[in-house]
């Protein structure tokens, strides 16, 4: 048997989904290598394109589905049934879309004649920019639209739609679209985000805010979370969302949220905000007036990072830190927490120059504990991270005999945090007067300190 019947029946015998593994493997070797071969693969898949037009055409009469009962092709191939034939479709389908991209986009036009080189350097849509990071902080993942997965992202870096994730509280990452839109996430947060003519992104869990520019008639800004669809033209919000809820607060323009579990719609206009569950009305509420004064209500579950662990006997609810490597250095373990500050209904929290956080909670043996904070503008932009514990060397905190312990830090004190310190100019200066997102407790010690807070409260002025 000549090479080409060799190839011509490896091909019929991959169509028709006879080939094993390893068979798999050799096909796709001998295309990478072959383009006499490639060539032979065009033409079967076109004529099976061809022979499935005329199958489909055929269906509206069966007279003519009589008369394809049985076919063979003019040079002797294969002839099969209809009901044989479609699935074989379906499977050459399949082969052009899952052979590696190199054989794919390698193939040349049996009847152009274009050279390799021009259908492989094409560019792809997957492969075309649509948004450049702008920002970041923290521990963060992204996992392209094929699958790499990426953990040294850098700002200014260019990218193509996929997912990104937060690993940690203090975690914050910013994206720009190439039309001006930005959106952000932070703290444990996951967001995809693609644009083929029409940007549309998925929130599965965490915070998420954006500054839209006014997009194309008939194609808005869709952002899917796991209870509810928004529509976006133009506009100043954030939304908070969980696999049993969505908060949406609009700043500035109007955004339109639909409940995917009943097909409810309401218009949510700036100033205001709407929570959508399972069920229930889609209730607009104003805005709520800010508070100086907040406390971490723990037994309500409202950690974002760490171990939550209910009250128990003689023993308030906490959360507990857990082990977390930084990416930037691996030789370190910190033991760390995370509480998110909004919650339902409340006003949002703003820091005042003379407040002070208190944190309070057990250790195992005495350590330093480390406090940091996110905060945000009124529109809901990223505003900054800042740290309690840098103005002078932290001092150890040291536990009673019951092994609890409590910490000051005041907001005079608070510095910009190191991580955001490459983009001080885009920042603000201090924390005083913005938007509380979330706090941040560790410790450094080596080895497991034990690190519970039972407690963070913001106390006002004096």
């Amino acid at each position: 048997m000549n090479d080409k019947n060799h190839w011509d029946e490896f091909i019929d015998r991959h169509l028709r989904g006879e080939l094993n593994e390893s068979e798999k493997e050799g096909l796709a070797e001998l295309l990478d290598s072959n383009a006499d071969a490639r060539q032979d693969f065009v033409q079967h898949a076109q004529w099976d394109t061809e022979f499935a037009e005329a199958l489909r055409e055929s269906s509206q009469s069966s007279h003519d589905a009589n008369v394809l009962a049985v076919q063979q092709t003019a040079d002797g191939q294969w002839a099969s049934k209809p009901s044989v034939l479609r699935p074989m479709l379906a499977i050459a389908a399949v082969v052009i879309m899952a052979l590696s991209a190199g054989l794919i986009y390698q193939l040349a036009s049996p009847q152009t004649g274009t050279p390799e080189t021009d259908v492989a350097t094409a560019p792809r849509a997957s492969d075309m920019s649509i948004a450049r990071i702008t920002g970041l902080s923290g521990s963060l993942i992204w996992t392209g639209d094929r699958g790499q997965i990426v953990r040294e992202l850098k700002v200014g870096e260019e990218l193509a739609g996929g997912t990104i994730e937060g690993m940690a509280p203090d975690s914050w990452f910013e994206l720009q679209f190439n039309d001006g839109s930005t959106v952000m996430i932070s703290g444990t947060s996951m967001l995809t985000f693609a644009d083929l003519g029409q940007k549309e992104l998925r929130l599965r869990e965490g915070t998420f805010s954006a500054n839209v520019m006014p997009q194309p008639n008939g194609k808005p800004m869709l952002i899917h979370t796991p209870s509810t669809l928004l529509k976006i033209l133009g506009t100043q919000f954030d939304v908070k969302a969980n696999l049993a809820s969505t908060m949406l607060n609009v700043t500035e323009g109007k955004v339109r949220m639909k409940r995917l579990s009943d097909g409810r719609e309401v218009d949510v206009p700036a100033k205001h905000r709407v929570i959508a569950e399972g069920s229930g009305e889609l209730s607009l509420q104003s805005l709520p007036e800010s508070v100086d004064h907040w406390n971490s209500q723990l037994h309500l579950k409202p950690g974002s990072y760490g171990k939550w662990l209910p009250a128990m006997q003689g023993r308030a609810a906490v959360q507990k830190a857990i082990p977390l490597v930084p990416p930037d250095n691996p030789n370190a373990t910190l033991h760390l927490l995370g509480i998110s500050v909004s919650r339902r209904n409340d006003p949002p929290v703003v820091v005042r120059p003379d407040s002070r956080f208190v944190v309070r909670g057990r250790l195992d043996k005495p350590a330093r504990v480390y406090f940091g904070i996110a905060v945000s503008d009124s529109a809901g932009e990223f505003a900054g991270k800042f740290r309690g514990d840098f103005a002078e060397k932290q001092p150890m905190s040291k536990p009673d005999e019951n092994g609890e312990f409590e910490v000051v830090f005041r907001i005079r004190d608070f510095t910009l945090d190191p991580c955001v310190r490459d983009r001080e100019q885009d920042l603000a200066v201090r924390p005083d007067d913005l938007v509380l997102g979330s706090v941040w407790v560790f410790t450094h010690t080596g080895s497991p300190s034990g690190l519970e807070v039972s407690e963070v409260e913001l106390l006002p002025p004096e």
